[in-house]
């Protein structure tokens, strides 16, 4: 008997949005062709996930004249240091997720691969997930170790927690990668200060500032490492808001470190 031909899969809904005008930075408002075919919840919390495979958590918000991203959307922005002009693609993914692609006003995107290698050393291939809470704290969970550093007025070194460095192998090593949010890396040289009163810290030190600069990196942003694989960490930055204002960043990783 001759097999039936399957119907394919109807293409979820997609819809893009131009960052333009004086309120994107503060909210989103949805297209509606594309809400009348949205199947999920019309007030909820909706995870974003980005060009780095990390999600971030945003509110949908109902209201008179349409829907809108609001609570954590402006976290969304700044963490991904966007600005009038760039290009958004918001594939839905069912229920309240969506992939979200970004294009630079120049036409370049930010994607870059996210997945599973067979390389010694890769660990399994999990997204981080960032959420701001009703308090404007931020909580960034990961499966990963990790630790957090501000920067502060030396942006020559920084120290990995002694903790993690014995733990994940790192001392001994030369060198560790480091990994922005759009997949570009540095070798960043590791140096063991043996000095009594340090009690044998592991420094960062050449190539951090370069990592820095690449970024736009400033006095008081908070940056989180995430340590993804031997001697490779990505890491995600957390600016300084309005008025010098630092965010309140805390982990809740399987492995924390903060020394």
């Amino acid at each position: 008997m001759a097999r039936k031909p399957t119907k394919p899969c109807p293409k979820l809904p997609s819809f893009f949005k131009v960052l333009l005008g004086d309120d994107f930075p503060r909210q989103l408002c949805l297209p509606p062709a594309f809400m009348v075919h949205y199947n999920g919840p019309s007030h909820c919390k909706c995870a974003l996930r980005g060009p780095t495979g990390k999600w971030w958590t945003v509110g949908l918000e109902e209201r008179e004249d349409g829907f809108y991203f609001r609570e954590g959307w402006r976290r969304f922005l700044t963490d991904h240091s966007l600005k009038v002009g760039y290009f958004l693609v918001f594939d839905h993914q069912g229920g309240p997720k969506f992939d979200v692609t970004i294009y630079h006003p120049m036409g370049c995107d930010m994607r870059r691969s996210i997945g599973n290698s067979d390389k010694p050393g890769k660990r399994p291939a999990t997204a981080a997930a960032v959420e701001e809470t009703s308090t404007g704290s931020i909580v960034f969970r990961s499966e990963h170790p990790c630790f957090i550093r501000i920067l502060g007025k030396n942006q020559y070194r920084m120290n990995i927690p002694k903790e993690l460095a014995v733990a994940e192998g790192l001392i001994g090593k030369e060198k560790v990668m480091l990994k922005d949010p759009n997949g570009r890396s540095w070798n960043v040289k590791l140096r063991l200060d043996n000095k009594e009163h340090h009690g044998g810290r592991l420094l960062m030190t050449q190539g951090l500032v370069a990592c820095w600069q690449a970024n736009n990196i400033s006095l008081g942003d908070t940056i989180v490492f995430e340590l993804v694989k031997r001697s490779e960490m990505e890491v995600h930055i957390f600016r300084t808001g309005a008025g010098g204002n630092m965010p309140s960043v805390v982990l809740d990783a399987s492995s924390s470190f903060k020394h």
